[in-house]
């Protein structure tokens, strides 16, 4: 019990100063074995702690107490090539801006569990993730500073579950969600279009909100034949009613009849549905995944702000998939090898793509080790490299005009990949 009171410690620690940039923004890098195989098989190894969150009916397949503690650090590269106009193209005024910085900025997403079994039937077992996550931070003179500057989105999620083994071959899970969401996003307003004064300076506004909601989730895990897992889960969505702050800076006029107060709005972050499979040949184990994420959810957020025109921003998401494939081979008792490949596609469309979460459908490639240094002692590592598959532009999509005026387009598109680094530490009493 003294060991799972550190983790709890350890997990809450880590979480103050994190956050991460991911599909949508959806974060699934929680388990340095889950990266390395490119999330194959995370609702159905059952071999590592991370399966009480991933698919709590694993923890009846895990023997004694057992837990897991770790990170997974976040190396982004997202650049835009283009420029801002006054007026749509091919006729409009470029305003000038420097696309030089990456936007996107280094994140730890920290990750911690443990299970514990309450008699042969029934384990119990807390998870703490971070399930979202996205960190994009431009310079204040980028050619998109009327659109955005900055959007920083963080989720913490504390999730107890119980599991019942069934029979020998067969176990169902449940659990819950507290969840904390905390997001702040940042822009310049063109005063100098506004009041017609070219030598006026830029206003800017900065929202903070935060929330705790609830969610739950259930799962299951049989063996329908010799060295075969098969699991589904099923995680809710969490409708976060959030409140906070929204912030003029000192430039803005007052003329503007904008004022600084409270604020609120509701953020859904998605359902979603994962089936999974693995097969074990010997010392080889083979692993594939099917995931469905509910983003249809995500359409049109607006920040109510008293004083102030309700701010409006179109996601206008689609549901999308990912789809994922691993493998891992045990060479002895002391080392594990394993890799994936997975396509994530972007909930993200270009109609509505915007600039702080400029994302396109992407490729995951993924490789990583297991080191056994010690009985009931193991420590995992775990690299993979997402690729878009092609460039998300801005072009077409409606949050390319700066919204108060509706005179500055912002035109161009993102060169974007991301390089994921993991760590693990296990223990198994």
């Amino acid at each position: 019990m003294k060991r799972i009171h550190c983790v709890i410690l350890a997990s809450g620690v880590a979480i103050s100063a994190t956050s991460a940039y991911a599909s949508g923004f959806m974060v699934r890098e929680n388990s340095a074995e889950g990266l390395a195989m490119a999330f194959a098989g995370g609702a159905s190894r059952a071999d590592e702690a991370a399966t009480v969150f991933n698919n709590p009916a694993g923890m009846a397949f895990l023997t004694g107490t057992q837990t897991e503690i770790g990170g997974v650090a976040v190396f982004p590269s997202i650049h835009f090539e283009g420029n801002a106009t006054i007026g749509p193209l091919p006729g409009g005024t470029p305003i000038p801006g420097d696309n030089s910085r990456n936007g996107g900025q280094f994140a730890f997403i920290p990750h911690a569990y443990a299970k514990i079994d309450i008699n042969n039937r029934w384990q119990a077992g807390i998870a703490f993730t971070v399930p979202f996550g996205n960190t994009v931070d431009y310079s204040e003179a980028w050619s998109g500073r009327y659109v955005n500057i900055k959007t920083a989105a963080l989720t913490f999620d504390i999730n107890p579950n119980v599991s019942f083994k069934v029979t020998d071959h067969l176990a169902i899970a449940a659990g819950f969600s507290a969840q904390y969401l905390k997001l702040d996003l940042s822009s310049r307003i063109p005063q100098f279009l506004i009041f017609s004064s070219p030598g006026m300076p830029d206003g800017g506004f900065l929202l903070r909100i935060h929330s705790w909601d609830w969610g739950w989730n259930v799962g299951v895990l049989g063996e329908p034949w010799a060295g075969a897992r098969v699991g589904i889960t099923y995680r809710s969505a969490v409708d976060h009613s959030t409140e906070g702050t929204l912030d003029f800076n000192s430039d803005t006029s007052p003329l503007l009849g904008l004022t600084s107060g409270s604020a609120t709005t509701n953020l859904p972050m998605p359902a979603s549905t994962t089936g999974s499979i693995t097969q074990t040949f010997g010392a080889f184990t083979v692993s594939a995944d099917v995931q469905f994420n509910q983003w249809h959810t995500f359409k049109t957020i607006t920040v109510v702000s008293p004083g102030n025109p309700n701010f409006v921003f179109n996601e206008g998401y689609r549901d999308s998939w990912l789809f994922s494939i691993g493998a891992q081979y045990h060479f002895n008792d002391k080392w594990t090898v394993r890799g994936g490949f997975g396509f994530d596609e972007s909930p993200v469309v270009d109609a509505f793509r915007d600039t702080g979460v400029p994302d396109k459908d992407r490729y995951m490639i993924s490789i990583g080790t297991t080191y056994q240094w010690a009985p009931g002692f193991a420590v995992d590592f775990g690299y993979a490299h997402y690729f878009a598959a092609g460039h998300a532009t801005m072009n077409e999509s409606v949050n390319a005009i700066e919204p108060i005026t509706g005179a500055v387009f912002l035109n161009g598109r993102y060169d974007n990949h991301l390089d994921y680094v993991g760590i693990s530490f296990r223990t198994t009493l």
